[in-house]
């Protein structure tokens, strides 16, 4: 029985000490001639990494580099930790569970809702019990960006806004529970349906975040 090579071998494949997918741009010196082979792949692969994440964008790096300066200058980064680096850019990712009291003090309720009304009390609940995930997918299609800011809800600006949605239409015989809740994520703005219990109104908020944070059907 014949034996079947299990790995074919650089030199087979005809690579040579060029950017790939973009043959114009040579690695090295006449590099559209040299083969890459056994001998040669690590510096092969040396270069292809240092153009693709140096050499290759140094020009976009210096012009968001002197764009970054002229807002805040690069010099004071210098006083921040990694950490805090990733916080003040990218924002909280803490895993700990929302405390509801946290998000009474936070938020701010309007046309038709207060802080003690029903809707709003359960949606508190429900976002307490939230896990990580349903934490990052609520702040996606609340906000737009799945972290909140250093400093957590009270930091959000504008604040957390809850408001009373109502039927487009004039019909008074519409049902809430036949909506779902939908924002204005330019303002921290959630427009909350007056839902009959608090298990429709998780099963449409989950519906929402999951599924529509990515549609302006819901907006």
């Amino acid at each position: 029985m014949k034996k079947i090579r299990s790995m074919t071998s650089i030199d087979e494949l005809c690579l040579y000490f060029v950017l790939p997918n973009f043959p114009q741009i040579e690695l090295k010196k006449n590099g559209k001639e040299i083969l890459v082979t056994r001998d040669n792949v690590d510096e092969y692969f040396q270069l292809v990494v240092h153009w693709t994440l140096i050499a290759g964008v140094r020009k976009q790096f210096e012009a968001f580099r002197q764009g970054f300066n002229s807002i805040f200058p690069i010099e004071h980064l210098k006083y921040f930790y990694p950490h805090e680096l990733e916080q003040v850019f990218c924002g909280n990712s803490s895993i700990e569970r929302w405390k509801i009291e946290n998000l009474l003090e936070s938020t701010r309720c309007d046309h038709g809702y207060t802080s003690t009304s029903r809707p709003v009390r359960w949606l508190f609940e429900i976002l307490s019990e939230f896990e990580f995930d349903d934490q990052r997918a609520f702040l996606q299609f609340l906000t737009g960006t799945p972290r909140l800011p250093v400093g957590g809800f009270r930091m959000l600006n504008p604040p957390l806004t809850i408001v009373r949605q109502t039927a487009e239409n004039s019909h008074d015989n519409l049902n809430p529970d036949a909506f779902l809740p939908s924002v204005m994520t330019c303002v921290n703005y959630l427009k909350l349906p007056d839902y009959s219990s608090k298990e429709i109104l998780k099963t449409k908020l989950l519906i929402a975040i999951r599924d529509g944070q990515n549609a302006f059907l819901l907006s």
